[in-house]
């Protein structure tokens, strides 16, 4: 049954979009980052993929003002890289620039376990924006398998995801299973290239961005984020005006909606089929 059409509040969203921004710039740079640090960045990484329509352009150049220079710094790739990233993969979601996802795909095969997953789950959301053949993305999936990398098989089975003829991907499936060391993760690859359905391990990942989302949009305050995570102090709460504060839920638009269900990564399994895109 499709859900019914509601308009969006496109006044209320994209204020709701620049606070989100601004918190997260707010705290950038915190070591250890904190959890509502990285859900703040997959909050506007979300509505990037699934509604870019919510976003004015002065607050994409604001994004991208601060990516470049952020980017810029001296030590960007000794630890800014990675807290950087979802809003790097955000800005390639809306403009489809490949440059905001080269640190990704350089990083799947990072040597750090944490990064390499967290490198993964800011990929999950384009990934039916990006190509099976990327040599950029073959060559690190290629070396977590050959190398025995913790969580190789499911990067493997995350390109399996993107766009790309069946046929491809069952050959260099093939390829892999002679390189993928660890039997669990050749089980699924051998049931994918034998065309069966294997269980989407990242739906998990998803639905604790989605409780996020949804608890941000109920929310009638931004004080409220203060008591969900107590590492915001009382003064970083106060740079927000008021005017940027919720004050109604929104509900989303069917055709939202309808791009989520079409979403390889809402699936509930995977298999060998075009991606729709």
């Amino acid at each position: 049954m499709s859900v019914p059409s509601f308009l969006i509040n496109q006044v209320k969203l994209p204020k709701i979009l620049k606070s989100e921004f601004e918190l997260w710039v707010h705290n950038f740079g915190q070591r250890p980052i904190p959890e509502a640090q990285d859900l703040r960045a997959f909050f506007i990484q979300w509505f990037a993929v699934f509604a870019p329509e919510c976003f004015e352009q002065s607050l994409v150049k604001e994004i991208s003002t601060f990516a470049y220079e952020t980017k810029q710094h001296h030590d960007f790739r000794r630890d800014k890289w990675y807290e950087l990233l979802p809003i790097e993969i955000a800005l390639y979601a809306l403009s489809s620039d490949s440059s905001w996802i080269n640190i990704a795909r350089a990083n799947l095969n990072h040597h750090n376990s944490g990064l390499r997953r967290f490198v993964l789950e800011s990929l999950l959301l384009v990934i039916n924006k990006l190509r099976f053949d990327d040599p950029y993305l073959l060559t690190p999936i290629t070396d977590n398998l050959e190398w025995g990398h913790m969580g190789a098989g499911n990067t493997a089975l995350f390109l399996c995801m993107a766009q790309g003829e069946p046929e491809l991907k069952q050959t260099q499936i093939k390829q892999w299973l002679n390189q993928a060391m660890n039997s669990f993760d050749c089980e699924k690859l051998q049931k994918l290239a034998h065309g069966e359905y294997v269980p989407n391990p990242f739906l998990h990942y998803v639905v604790r961005f989605a409780c996020y989302i949804s608890l941000r949009l109920a929310s009638h305050e931004t004080l409220l984020q203060s008591i969900l995570f107590p590492e915001m102090r009382e003064e970083q709460t106060s740079i927000i005006s008021d005017e940027l504060q919720l004050k109604l839920p929104i509900i989303l638009e069917s055709i939202i909606w309808e791009r989520m269900n079409d979403h390889p990564i809402f699936q509930p399994f995977i298999r060998l089929e075009e991606v729709k895109t």
